[in-house]
């Protein structure tokens, strides 16, 4: 019977494997060649692993030419040909198995205009006739001919397969004589080519059982620049960004930031692994609960979700990673006596578990005797446990720990270890490309234990703020409020004054010079006050002015300019050093000058702490900290009547003297660097931060620069440059800063403070200060 079987199975499979034909051209390295009348190449191996793999015989048939190979297909000589874009009615092809890439080379020293194109054959000869029609082009047999045409300047450039004139040119030691351009680049498809729809299904159905991990080897082998690879780093999806939720309420693993409204947590900094390790791109999408995150995920309004433990009821729309990103077990939470008697089926006993959680799902089959009450979130089912409203709380071992040693619920225990165990994985919704999921496994066995473990430990060890410190906002909104209402009623009380005594001073003719005297000495003194009043307001806004020492003790050398255009200004700068080799500046250009200014300096204040709380913690970088301000104010201020707009221009420096780099992110302020005589300038975003008209989910990006020996750099807000001045009233402008850096750079920083406060002074002469101005330059090494 046995051997029955065997003869019967053996059978079957000689019935499904077949023999094919497949041309190829002989001149297309590295994707297809001939040494020996023997075929070579990537798309030769991924074809003979398409074949090993269903247990077909491939039968390569070497053509005299590109042209040859495809007709050799047409005439149904053969069964395919290798693969190419389809441009021709007869060509029935698969699905994309491999991306190339087109380009135009010329000779490098080459500043001709170009009038003439060589190419191969006829490929892409309607495609340059389409975009270039006064372009003469010539065609050449193969490539070794096309080379030497461009370098003999029989054309002026070349187009074809950068991958192919690469291997040609390397190969041939022409590398340095050509170059790319991206003028005409494109990306083509692959695709298995045949005149009969069978053998194209067939293919396709084949090729499902090629691994990625198996492509890629052979691609490697080819190529050796990994940005060249079709199969490197998700390079081959034709969708790359992906949509998540994620519990907004699942710490440590996971919460959604009340500030920021960022993903946060163990989930998040592994994500962000992933991602690293793959080339995904995930975007979070926020939700306010884990029900509103399935109900978004099951109507197909994102793509994933970050991680969940698999169920039956899951996999039905969703797909798993192979591997989990962590694995635990399950717990009972008690604030009783350990030593408290109960049966074995908790009759009758309240147990707490989190609504749509599968923990809940199986300890409610576990314990049907019990009785069990849902919660929201975690933290509901630990008060409840506090108030004794149950008696047991049922949750993962990790949050169990996190919230009893880092939440401040102390007098709750573990209770029992359930034999439930967690393994939470990353899952996508089942019409998402399976492939994303063999690059996310790939990418997870990436990640080493250190890698893991300093990411779980981060989290766990640290204390979460929960919330904004509002005692520190109370206060200084408290501290502005007043002196904007003290300036108020002196204001009014001036005005009132003002008209009165004009009014008598109308009706009275005696006296006239006693009066006005009188008079001038009450409004003098009126003034008086409020002077004292703003120069009081000055010594509070010169007090959270960082330490000038530790600024100094941190820098070779640096300087500061800070100027209002009033007594009190809009413009404020902030420093902190984190530890001895690592330091933050934020420069802030805020919305208005004098009280105004001041009043919104000090809301950025507040916002500055929060902010530089999350950097100690290594949870923000100088970009993600401009979201985090702008979402941020748009808590503080609420900007809904037409007349209030209120925001400000900000840089963001990240110093690291360990690493030796600079990472700067700036909204509306740019930062200059002297560099090998040459003056350099990181561009900023051109979006201010909480404005009204605003983008709330604005991404602003930052750029890392390595220090070099007596590099110098400089910032300034945009009071210096908006000044008006000179013999026509115009702007400073920035040609003129720059020049000012670059005719004195070499100066000390001192000196250079001197000068570019002269050369202010100088510029502006009788015109009235514009704008508030902060200048800093600072040398680190």
């Amino acid at each position: 019977m046995l051997r029955k079987l065997l003869f019967i199975l053996l059978f079957t499979s000689l019935l499904s494997a077949k023999s094919f034909s497949v041309s190829y051209d002989p001149d297309y390295a590295p994707f297809s060649f001939s040494i020996n009348h023997q075929p070579y190449g990537i798309l030769v191996d991924i074809w003979k692993l398409w074949a090993k793999k269903n247990k077909h015989t491939l039968h390569f048939v070497e053509a005299k030419d590109w042209d040859d190979a495809l007709n050799l297909a047409k005439e149904k000589k053969v069964d395919f040909f290798l693969g190419t874009t389809p441009y021709d009615q007869w060509m029935l092809s698969s699905k994309v198995f491999y991306k190339t890439k087109t380009a135009l080379y010329s000779l490098k020293n080459s500043r001709n205009k170009i009038h003439t194109i060589g190419i191969i054959g006829n490929d892409y000869q309607y495609i340059l006739q389409k975009k270039l029609p006064h372009i003469q082009i010539h065609s050449y047999e193969n490539y070794k001919q096309l080379l030497q045409a461009l370098l003999n300047k029989k054309v002026d450039a070349i187009y074809d397969d950068t991958l192919a004139i690469a291997y040609y040119a390397i190969k041939n030691g022409y590398k340095h004589h050509i170059k790319e351009s991206n003028l005409l680049s494109e990306i083509s498809d692959v695709k298995a080519i045949s005149a009969s729809k069978d053998n194209i299904i067939l293919f396709n159905k084949g090729f499902k059982k090629l691994q990625l991990t198996e492509l890629e080897s052979i691609e490697s082998e080819w190529i050796s620049d990994k940005n060249m690879r079709y199969y490197n780093n998700a390079t081959f999806l034709k969708k790359k960004e992906f949509r998540y939720v994620y519990d907004p309420d699942w710490k440590p693993f996971e919460y959604k930031d009340k500030m920021s409204h960022m993903h946060m947590g163990i989930i998040a900094d592994l994500l962000s692994l992933v991602s690293s390790k793959s080339g995904l791109i995930f975007h979070s999408v926020p939700t306010d609960s884990w029900s509103e995150s399935i109900k978004l995920l099951k109507s197909h309004k994102v793509d994933m979700v970050s991680a969940v433990p698999w169920t039956e009821k899951r996999a039905k729309y969703l797909n798993f990673s192979k591997k989990d990103i962590y694995s635990y077990p399950a717990v009972l939470v008690s604030n009783n006596n350990k030593n408290l008697a109960f049966d074995d089926n908790f009759s009758k006993v309240k147990i707490g578990i989190v609504k749509g959680n599968s923990l809940g799902e199986w300890i409610q089959k576990k314990y049907p005797q019990a009785h069990f009450i849902l919660f929201k979130n975690v933290q509901d089912g630990f008060e409840a446990l506090q108030d004794h409203t149950i008696e047991f709380f049922g949750i993962n071992g990790v949050t169990a720990n996190y919230y009893i040693n880092v939440m401040g619920f102390s007098e709750s225990h573990i209770y029992t270890i359930l034999d439930y165990m967690f393994h939470l994985k990353i899952a996508f919704l089942k019409d998402v490309n399976p492939a994303v999921l063999a690059l996310i496994d790939e990418a997870l066995a990436k990640i080493t234990h250190k890698e893991f473990s300093d990411i779980y430990h981060k989290w766990i060890s640290v204390q979460i703020k929960k919330e904004i410190n509002y005692k520190l906002i109370f206060i200084i909104v408290t501290i502005a409020l007043a002196i904007i209402l003290i300036f108020f009623f002196i204001n009014k009380r001036l005005n009132q004054l003002v008209q009165k005594r004009t009014q008598e001073l109308k009706e009275l003719n005696e006296n006239l010079e006693q009066k006005v005297e009188i008079r001038t000495k009450e409004l003098a003194l009126i003034n008086q006050k409020m002077h004292d009043n703003i120069q009081y307001a000055s010594l509070i806004q010169n007090a959270l002015l960082p330490d000038k020492k530790e600024f100094k003790s941190f820098f070779q050398d640096s300087c500061i300019l800070w100027k209002p255009k009033d007594i009190v200004g809009g413009d404020i700068y902030f420093f902190h050093q984190l530890n001895k080799d690592e330091a933050l500046l934020f420069v802030i250009d805020c919305t208005g000058h004098g009280v105004s200014g001041a009043f919104v300096t000090m809301l950025v204040k507040a916002i500055e702490e929060e902010c530089l709380h999350l950097f100690e913690k290594k949870k923000l970088t100088p970009a993600s900290s401009l979201i985090y301000f702008n979402n941020a104010f748009e808590k503080l201020l609420i900007q809904t009547n037409k007349d209030v707009n209120v925001g400000f221009d900000a840089g963001v420096i990240a110093i690291n003297k360990k690493t030796k780099t600079v990472t700067y992110a700036g909204a509306n302020i740019p930062l200059y660097y002297t560099f090998q005589n040459e003056i350099h300038t990181i561009k900023p975003n051109r979006h201010s931060i909480g404005y009204r008209e605003k983008n709330g989910i604005y991404t602003y990006q930052e750029k890392k620069i390595s220090i070099e020996k007596d590099m110098i750099f400089y910032i300034s807000t945009d009071g210096y440059f908006d000044q008006n001045g000179g013999s026509n009233g115009f702007p400073f402008g920035k040609k003129r800063f720059t020049n000012l850096i670059l005719n004195n750079y070499t100066k000390a920083l001192r000196k250079q403070k001197e000068l570019f406060y002269t050369a202010f002074k100088d510029y502006k002469g009788s015109y009235e200060q514009t704008d508030d101005i902060t200048f800093i330059c600072f040398k680190i090494l």
